[in-house]
């Protein structure tokens, strides 16, 4: 595999068609929907609070993705992209790493994290491995306590992981007499 791997974040959700191989709806503790999809290798997390919209994607480069994103970042080795990017009522500060690290499974990954309170995984059988290496594999982890996700997507063969952590919060409007 030696495509390019890039983080990309869109307001509302792009005219972008995708295979879904597993879902879930999860809630943050300060109200905002989240709907969490594994899309082959890649992922993509719809943010949404009233009216507020914001689409995360991590996914090889794809022309079909639509140019018009608020980012887009080629996930370089050992390089974090650290920023934060508002919408409105939503805040959403994302930390993005290309790791040489290749965790074993979902399991080893969590681990790594503070309290989860929900996860999606899913392997890639399919996918050629390393001999006796692990199974790639996407995962995504939810702690709601915090208003946190965190995703991961392993690439034995390349020897990397790429891991994410975002925290969504509402910026909080001071008011002084």
């Amino acid at each position: 595999m030696s495509e390019q791997i890039y983080f990309s974040l869109y307001q509302k959700v792009p005219d972008y068609c995708v295979r879904i191989f597993q879902s879930a709806h999860w809630i943050l503790g300060n109200g905002v929907n989240l709907e969490v999809n594994i899309i082959g290798t890649s992922h993509r997390v719809i943010s949404r609070l009233g009216e507020d919209c914001l689409t995360e994607f991590i996914t090889c480069f794809d022309q079909s993705l639509p140019e018009q994103a608020l980012a887009r970042v080629f996930l370089r080795p050992g390089i974090v992209h650290e920023r934060e990017y508002r919408s409105n009522n939503l805040s959403y500060r994302v930390n993005v790493e290309n790791i040489s690290q290749v965790f074993s499974n979902m399991k080893e990954f969590t681990d790594s994290l503070d309290e989860i309170s929900d996860t999606l995984t899913h392997e890639f059988i399919s996918e050629p491995v390393p001999s006796g290496g692990p199974v790639p594999f996407t995962g995504l982890a939810l702690n709601s306590d915090t208003n946190t996700f965190y995703t991961v997507h392993t690439y034995p063969e390349r020897g990397i992981s790429i891991t994410s952590r975002t925290v969504i919060v509402l910026p909080v409007l001071s008011i002084t007499t």
